[in-house]
């Protein structure tokens, strides 16, 4: 069993949870929405019409606005429902794997316990940028094609949610590793994740604490934990077509990341199983 198997086995071990599936069902249908959703009328070469759900829009309506409005709406319930699901679906990848039995198979195959994590980790974020691209190229191509329109800030989009969903999948693998326990690893990502937005109003909070420390301590919590909330709001900028003002939110999560996969990797590889 190469590296290249342990990926492939679980892509195919993604591909047969039901969420997976319920999650591409729900993508298609949010793109066959587009295509009865909106019509766009074309005379002479000139746009003489627009109508979402039936209802005809004003003359003055500025199509670009509409479809980047519509993208950059669609990029914000992609990024919150998108990462909720996934994180949902890929639980129990990592604690799966090492169980009794299920762990035994690959240690005992020629390859190095580096591999089998890193393998299972790739693999994971794989099938998960393939449900999120899905949607984001299909849905993006449709409004295109019907309205003329291209805005490629919508594809972008996709790769800060699928770093975004990485970043806090590093987090679970550590957890999980640690465990053993892929629900508990799943509830306190989910905590970190909706944790998040009250980081960025810590400043407010202060007034409410008895103690400096305690500010220094959330302080601390927004330096080194992932800045899920930043990341959101880079996502839905990116799909507007609006400039970002700092990447600092991105790469700090991404060196989380790192931290991250590299304690988990040394567990890995000193644990007893």
């Amino acid at each position: 069993m190469k590296f290249l198997s342990i990926v492939q086995l679980t892509f195919r071990e993604s591909l047969a949870k039901k969420t997976f599936m319920a999650f591409l069902a729900i993508s298609t249908f949010i793109c066959l929405l587009f295509i009865f959703a909106l019509n766009v009328d074309i005379v002479d070469g000139l746009q003489s019409g627009v109508s979402i759900f039936g209802k005809d829009l004003p003359k003055q309506f500025d199509l670009t606005k509409i479809v980047v409005g519509i993208e950059g709406g669609l990029s914000v319930l992609l990024y919150t429902a998108g990462i909720f699901l996934s994180l949902f679906a890929t639980s129990n990848l990592i604690s799966t794997m090492l169980k009794p039995g299920f762990v035994d198979l690959f240690l005992s195959k020629p390859v190095s316990r580096l591999q089998i994590l890193s393998g299972r980790f790739i693999g994971s974020v794989l099938i998960v940028a393939l449900n999120i691209f899905y949607l984001v190229i299909v849905s993006g191509l449709i409004l295109s094609l019907k309205t003329g329109v291209w805005n490629w800030g919508f594809l972008w989009a996709a790769v800060i949610i699928v770093l975004s969903f990485t970043v806090l999948f590093a987090l679970m693998t550590l957890l999980s590793i640690i465990s053993k326990n892929g629900p508990l690893s799943l509830m306190v990502t989910y905590l970190v994740l909706f944790f998040s937005p009250l980081l960025l109003v810590r400043n407010q909070i202060y007034a409410l604490l008895s103690s400096k420390y305690y500010g220094y301590f959330f302080d601390g919590l927004y330096y080194v934990l992932p800045k899920t909330a930043e990341m959101g709001a880079m996502t839905q900028n990116l799909a507007r077509g609006l400039e970002i003002n700092s990447w600092m939110p991105l790469w700090s999560s991404l060196l989380f990341a790192l931290v991250m996969l590299g304690i988990s990797a040394y567990i890995f590889q000193k644990k007893s199983y």
